[in-house]
């Protein structure tokens, strides 16, 4: 009796795996998050190049700071890198994916910095993609409630609305 227990539970586990191969291969491949493109130009430069002028990382009321002027410039290097691969783009169109890449590089650099400091780096990469105007999901942040509508991430920090910006802090 115990031998057919045997084969019956090895046939029950080649069944499980050959579902899980079929799984992977017949599962709807994921749409694409973004397709979108943002035209690169003299106005979004200058506010790209505003937020890299800016005095990022400071302590305020919500947020206590990196520990020591290192940490601070590492996080602060870190948002200024995107920024200066995207002002080293040609003006005319850039693509979402391409940037959402960017952030990604920005975004696993800090991935061991202590939670307040990555949901602050979050909020100035957010920031850069609402600067270039796109609407889709980075594909980095879970899907938030606050988003306003037609935009699939929510305004960064201290922004009152898609289209109206906060005031930059200049070093």
């Amino acid at each position: 009796m115990a031998h057919y227990a045997r084969i019956l539970a090895t046939l029950v586990l080649l069944a499980a795996a050959a579902g899980g191969v079929v799984w992977r291969l017949w599962k709807p491949k994921p749409e694409p998050l973004y397709e979108e493109r943002a035209m690169l130009g003299d106005e979004i430069r200058a506010r790209l190049q505003a937020l890299r002028d800016e005095d990022k990382f400071h302590a305020d009321g919500t947020y206590a700071g990196p520990k020591g002027p290192k940490n601070r410039a590492t996080l602060s290097g870190w948002v200024d890198g995107v920024i200066d691969d995207i002002l080293a783009e040609d003006n005319g169109p850039l693509e979402a994916s391409d940037v959402a890449g960017r952030l990604g590089i920005a975004i696993g650099a800090a991935s061991k910095r202590p939670a307040a400091d990555q949901t602050r780096l979050h909020g100035y990469l957010i920031e850069i993609w609402y600067i270039l105007g796109y609407r889709s999901a980075t594909g980095y942040f879970p899907a938030p409630d606050d988003a306003p509508e037609g935009w699939a991430e929510p305004l960064p920090p201290g922004w009152a609305a898609p289209d109206r910006p906060r005031l930059l802090t200049r070093r």
